[in-house]
């Protein structure tokens, strides 16, 4: 396999957010203080400038269904956008609270429901800018959100655990469907794409993970990180889990009885505590970064590492990778974004 960098970009501030357009073709960033620009892939030229949040920015993401992106941040307020024009399509309150912080803002799998989450607030929004179903029972600041893979339901992460709320028969249900608690801080969900499984990251420097249809004392939780776990990520398959909370890429199998009592694979090469990790949306490489500013990637079928190098050196913030899974973003900490082509990935 052989990958090449093919340009570079310069945001001038920490990259908060990452995100394709559908076709791949369009790179959208989100430094935390500026504009969010959508970028050419082949060329590495700005194509499109749009209005970033007045404070700070926190999340963006693409639909991928209509040629709409959102983006929201510390006003509390999640703005959707035309991607053909740049045009402003709606301005939606996150929360009632005007303190409270957008800090996730994410389209359905299928791109036509939007969640966000303020403060304690969840809502749900309709592409023509409705809130279609909102909830704030929550027993702190919402620290992760997650889409049920079908589009149906949304998970939320806080203090005491998980809850997962849905629709039926087309119409929200008031109140969660399942509850998956956990004497704990969960900050990071990763649902599995089959549906069947749900990890969530812990402040106690833990995973949690629920099969699903929760069953109470089935719960697993996975020890021995050596910090906080904020970075999870699903294989295609449903079958690998991958984690970070320390300098080692922690791959977790899942497949037959589960991981329960079994020794996850293990891969070195950092040397800081990784800071992402993303599978191929379809494809067998698993992407990791660092506060070292190394890229690594990884193909697990082979046990296999490629090492790439991010350069200016620096702590590499965000990774994305396409849509069609050739190219892979990189924004770093200090406002760098490149692009790596995988041909023949």
């Amino acid at each position: 396999m052989s990958a090449c960098q093919t340009w570079s970009y310069d945001a001038h501030d920490h990259i908060a957010a990452l995100s394709w357009l559908p076709d791949s073709h369009t790179l959208a960033v989100a430094p935390v203080v500026g504009s969010i620009v959508l970028i050419d892939r082949i060329t590495g030229k700005v194509r499109c400038t749009l209005r970033g949040d007045a404070l700070a920015n926190s999340a963006l993401s693409a639909s991928r269904s209509m040629p709409l992106m959102v983006t929201s941040g510390q006003d509390g307020t999640a703005r959707t956008w035309n991607t053909d024009t740049g045009e402003l399509v709606h301005e939606l309150r996150t929360s009632d609270s005007a303190s409270d912080w957008c800090e996730h803002a994410r389209f359905s799998r299928d791109g036509t429901l939007l969640a966000t989450a303020a403060g304690r607030t969840l809502r749900v929004w309709a592409s023509s800018g409705e809130c279609v179903f909102e909830n704030s029972a929550h027993h702190s600041t919402i620290a992760a959100l997650e889409w049920r893979p079908d589009g149906a339901g949304v998970a939320t992460g806080c203090y005491n655990g998980v809850q997962l709320f849905r629709a039926k028969n087309d119409k929200w249900e008031p109140h969660a469907y399942e509850v998956l608690r956990w004497k704990g801080s969960i900050l990071s969900l990763a649902w599995s794409p089959n549906g069947r499984y749900i990890a969530g990251g812990s402040q106690e420097a833990t995973i949690q993970f629920w099969r699903l249809p929760y069953r109470t004392g089935e719960e697993l939780f996975m020890s021995g990180y050596a910090r906080k776990v904020r970075e999870l990520a699903w294989n295609a398959g449903s079958r690998y889990l991958a984690s970070g909370g320390g300098d080692v890429v922690t791959v977790w199998d899942v497949s037959g009885k589960g991981p329960a009592g079994t020794t996850p694979k293990q891969f070195e090469g950092h040397e800081a505590p990784i800071t992402q990790l993303a599978f191929q949306n379809r494809g067998h490489l698993l992407a990791s970064s660092g506060a070292d500013g190394r890229l690594f990637i990884w193909d697990l079928a082979k046990d296999k590492r490629q090492r790439y190098e991010f350069t200016p050196p620096g702590s590499i913030a965000v990774l994305a990778w396409s849509p069609d899974d050739t190219a892979l973003a990189i924004g770093g900490a200090d406002g760098s974004v490149c692009l790596f082509e995988f041909p023949f990935a």
